[in-house]
């Protein structure tokens, strides 16, 4: 349409013929590998959404660099059933993976809300955390971080700063100083 536009990309991975502005997916998996790995943990899992694109590939990249550095990646898989979808019924589909893993384990969730929700799970389970279970999630929420029992540890993305800089590109656009 001619509209000058900066699109957060969140649903897919980017947007064709516009300026996209994206997290740094895989940056968030590694950060995560390499804060549990200097933890001195030796057994890893990932929990995060099986269908949206940036869960996928921050598991990825944790999963290469634990891989990388000699050790297994636990992958937690979604129930296909929509209806094991709810928080109250995945919670117990969760506790159970939880209880599978060999411990103790340094769990990665692809944002704080997973982490949240495993933080929870972990409680279902009877698994004390970070003793048997360390979560770090992504976003650095401070509600969902501050507010979860115990504090959650989060990575943060700084995405106040990105749409800070977005605003000051989509500026640039409609100048027609950026092409």
């Amino acid at each position: 349409l001619g509209i000058p536009t900066v699109a957060f990309t969140y649903s897919r991975e980017r947007f064709p013929k516009i300026v996209n502005v994206i997290t740094d997916n895989a940056g968030a998996g590694k950060m995560g590998a390499e804060h549990l790995l200097k933890c001195g943990f030796r057994k890893f899992a990932f929990c995060g959404f099986d269908d949206w694109w940036w869960s996928r590939l921050r598991g990825r990249t944790f999963a290469k660099t634990i891989t990388d550095a000699g050790y297994e990646t636990f992958i937690y898989k979604l129930p296909r059933a929509k209806s094991k979808m709810t928080w109250h019924k995945e919670i117990t589909i969760l506790a159970d993976w939880l209880r599978s893993l060999p411990r103790p384990v340094g769990l990665m969730a692809c944002n704080d809300d997973r982490g949240e929700l495993v933080l929870e799970a972990c409680k279902t389970a009877g698994l004390n955390v970070p003793e048997e279970v360390a979560v770090i999630g992504v976003d650095n929420d401070k509600l969902i971080c501050d507010l979860s029992v115990p504090p959650l540890s989060s990575i943060v993305l700084n995405i106040e700063k990105a749409g800070y800089d977005a605003a000051a590109l989509l500026n640039k656009i409609m100048k027609g100083e950026f092409l």
